[in-house]
């Protein structure tokens, strides 16, 4: 694959994005779902909201359009894969809908992207619903459509959780010295999923978490105690392994 290929295709896999609404309004059968909480009106992703016809559909258009790149099991390579672990670390707490925008926007992938948006909308939703299908969310009995999967959430089956390993995210904390050379967030915030064109909340009030910051290229002596904003790819779940850096900046000269 060309290394153009490769940055296209990673830009399905590695966005920064946020958390977002987990609610659309659907008819009374759905229920709550597995996923749905205690509300009847809410539905979820765990509730179906696609057909097994139409990602039959969306299965063929898929190895016609999608496979090349992020081959024919959704497993690609690390950065192109949109199934299993990378689907997770790339779109927990994001909604379909935004799937959806991202994949009708930008695919497929052509070297002078001329290709992008061309399939045509019904067969971007029934690529979806492969997609879901694939990643074992539950079928329904009524077809995916940009309308009806608007704020519907991606998420853990279980409930809300930390995002996982391989997530770009958001934290704020306090700069403190490590062992050595390297560096310490103190105090930190969850992360919070970045979301693109969206300047993350460098208000968040400060937590007790502490992270690790890896490769930090950045000088950043000047920088001790300060209120630091960091953006990060989480290394372990909820970043436990520590946060592999990809800006940070000084928000504020005291960490208050």
């Amino acid at each position: 694959m060309t290394r153009s290929r490769v940055a296209a295709v990673a830009a399905l896999a590695v966005f920064a994005y946020a958390v977002a609404s987990s609610v659309v309004l659907g008819s009374a059968q759905d229920g709550a779902g597995a996923g749905g909480g205690t509300d009847p009106t809410i539905r979820s992703i765990w509730d179906g909201v696609f057909t097994g016809a139409q990602a039959e559909r969306g299965r063929t258009f898929y190895l016609a359009s999608c496979a090349e790149c992020h081959g024919a099991d959704l497993r690609g390579g690390e950065y192109s894969a949109i199934a299993g672990d990378r689907f997770w670390a790339s779109w927990q707490d994001r909604t379909v809908g935004e799937l959806l925008t991202q994949i009708s926007e930008n695919m497929p992938f052509s070297d002078d992207g001329s290709r992008k948006g061309t399939l045509g909308a019904s067969t971007y939703a029934d690529i979806v619903a492969h997609i879901l299908k694939v990643n074992t969310f539950p079928v329904g009995t009524s077809n995916l459509t940009e309308q009806s999967i608007a704020e519907v959430t991606i998420a853990r089956e279980e409930g809300p959780g930390e995002l996982p390993s391989g997530s770009f995210a958001h934290v704020v904390g306090c700069l403190a010295r490590g062992q050595g050379r390297n560096w310490r967030l103190i105090r930190g915030s969850a992360p919070a999923r970045v979301t693109a064109g969206n300047e993350p909340d460098v208000t968040l009030p400060l937590g007790n978490r502490e992270y690790n910051l890896m490769f930090v290229i950045t000088s950043l002596d000047t920088f001790v105690g300060h209120r630091m904003s960091v953006r990060a790819t989480l290394m372990g779940e909820g970043g436990t392994g520590g946060l592999n850096v990809g800006a940070i900046r000084s928000v504020a000269e005291t960490c208050e």
